[in-house]
């Protein structure tokens, strides 16, 4: 496996030269809105002389200008971004609802809406559509909310990403291995275009194409940014999917036809149950959060209450040592750390952070990892790799891919002018 590679195109003409500088200056202006001359010298490190010509360079180009009168060498006066007022749309299936959010280049939220998802408890509410039980339909219903959202505040999209709990392969790209969308391939993208009319406009003007990203691939961004000087990760989750993303110097390891964490799918349970995607004994099939409600006889709250308060529930009696509840996790928890097992010495991360419901029992996957760990070197490996419970909350993903669409506009500026 490789590092996945983010594709841009390249800059051509006065630019060229002066990409990373240029993205640099590009970059506050998008997360801070205005910057003077001056104060982009010291936010960016570069010198006065070098920022002085980048920013000639942008703004004969288009893409910043200038947002007030200019005073003397022009170092106090503002500049600002000319497409910075674009917004950037996220949508995903959460653990009970369709989202999707509005938010600023910056990252700032300024919208959401949401869909409840149809369970045996909780059918579609009348006023949505008919095929609003669909996850691709209740995804569609939110994105059409969001870019007419969008659109009735004047501002242009600058790109839409949805993200997937499966993983996400082929050219035109597809889900597989997601529990929401079933066993088979499914054309998400292809379904939003013919349920959603208006984003065929919006589509047209975008200047990158709408992408599918891994929810955990972006939730592992942000974890990564909140440990400085690791750039070898593994980010597990538990919560909507048992689903991972792995890092490796800095960048997503997709791997080369994107499988390269489908870490609920590694067949690790001998003579197991066959799973969804056909294989038998996967991690999924004793460990996916559907799995470890029902054995703790959760599955009826889960259905009438939602996922996220069972959840709860299930945390909350596993704290207080109900038998049950307990005993269905520390199943989980063992085959877990069975894959870590296999999972670690390849990859090697520095750390492995634990999102969702499971951060909060990382001492079981701890131990259950290292249950089998051979004393080799007087135990020098026995505390390999570091366990960390994740930090970036419930919005990690939204965040992590709004992070990453504005880190692929700024690297070719050009694609803020127009």
């Amino acid at each position: 496996m490789t590092p996945g590679e983010t594709t841009v195109p390249t800059i051509t003409g006065p630019l060229d030269t002066h990409r990373e500088q240029s993205a640099l200056v590009v970059e506050h202006l998008a997360t801070h809105g205005t910057a003077t001359r001056s104060e982009l010298v010291n936010a960016t490190g570069l010198g006065r002389g070098t920022v002085a010509g980048l920013t000639a360079r942008l703004l004969d180009a288009g893409v910043i200008r200038e947002s007030g009168d200019a005073h003397g060498d022009g170092r106090s006066t503002p500049l600002t971004l000319a497409g910075g007022d674009r917004v950037l749309v996220t949508a995903r299936l959460g653990l009970d609802d369709a989202i999707a959010t509005v938010a600023s280049l910056g990252g700032d939220e300024s919208a959401r809406f949401t869909e409840q998802l149809a369970t045996q408890g909780h059918p579609a509410p009348a006023a949505s559509r008919p095929d609003a039980a669909d996850p691709v339909a209740a995804l569609a219903l939110v994105l059409g909310r969001a870019l007419a959202a969008a659109g009735r505040s004047g501002h242009r999209v600058a790109d839409i990403t949805v993200l997937v709990d499966g993983a996400v392969v082929g050219s035109p790209s597809v889900v597989i291995m997601d529990a929401r969308f079933g066993a088979e391939p499914v054309d998400v993208l292809g379904g939003l275009r013919t349920m959603v009319p208006p984003l065929a406009d919006v589509e047209a003007a975008l200047a990158l194409p709408i992408r599918l990203v891994p929810a955990a691939s972006a939730a592992a961004a942000v974890e990564l940014e909140a440990l400085p000087g690791i750039g070898d990760l593994l980010y597990l989750d538990g919560d909507t999917a048992v689903s991972a993303a792995a890092v490796a110097a800095a960048r997503p390891l997709r791997g080369a036809h994107g499988l390269g964490a489908t870490f609920g799918h590694l067949p690790i349970v001998p003579g197991g149950l066959r799973c969804r995607c056909g294989q038998q004994g996967c991690l999924a099939t004793v460990a996916a959060p559907e799995v470890v409600l029902e054995r703790a006889g959760l599955a009826g709250c889960a259905a009438t209450d939602g996922r996220a308060a069972a959840l709860e529930e299930l945390v909350l009696r596993i704290d207080e040592a109900e038998d049950r509840a307990r005993w269905a996790w520390l199943d989980a928890a063992h085959w877990i750390g069975r894959t870590l097992q296999l999972v670690v010495p390849t990859i090697d991360p520095a750390v492995v952070v634990v999102g969702g419901y499971w951060a909060g029992m990382i001492d079981d996957i701890r131990t259950a990892m290292q249950g089998n760990r051979p004393a080799v070197g007087n135990g020098a490996i026995s505390a390999v790799p570091v366990f960390s419970p994740a930090s970036g909350g419930a919005d990690a993903a939204f965040v992590g891919a709004r992070r990453q669409a504005r880190e692929r506009l700024v690297a070719d500026p050009l694609l803020l002018v127009g």
